[in-house]
């Protein structure tokens, strides 16, 4: 059987050692959170992002300002961003406030070197 094929900062992996930890990673919503990175779909993708590579991961609140027939709302949003070579790598959305933040309490855990939240 073939191994499946994930996309990371420094390319293609297809390694068993990294399918098997998907396999086996913490699912916070959207987000799985193993021992070797962190895994999320992107379209028809799986991006993989090794504690290797991580440099730090934070969250991200995106309000919505929504004009409804009986008046206005406000919709939430929280963005898990991951952050590779100084850029913004990795972005998954989700509503599920809860799950966000214990995924970045998992990626603190397993990733003593990443920053996590604000960085000055």
């Amino acid at each position: 059987m073939a191994d499946k094929k994930f996309y990371s900062p420094a390319g293609p992996v297809t390694d068993a050692a990294v399918t098997a930890d998907q396999k086996s990673a913490e699912r916070f919503d959207k987000v799985l959170v193993g021992s070797l990175g962190v895994y999320y779909r992107d379209g028809f993708r799986i991006k993989y992002v090794p504690y290797s590579a991580l440099e730090r991961a934070f969250i991200r609140v995106q309000e919505v300002n929504g004009r409804l027939c009986c008046g206005k709302a406000v919709f939430a949003y929280f963005r898990l961003v991951l952050v590779v070579g100084g850029r913004e790598w990795g972005d998954v959305i989700s509503e599920d406030e809860k799950a966000m933040d214990d995924a970045l309490a998992a990626i603190a855990r397993r990733s003593p070197a990443t920053a996590i939240g604000f960085v000055k």
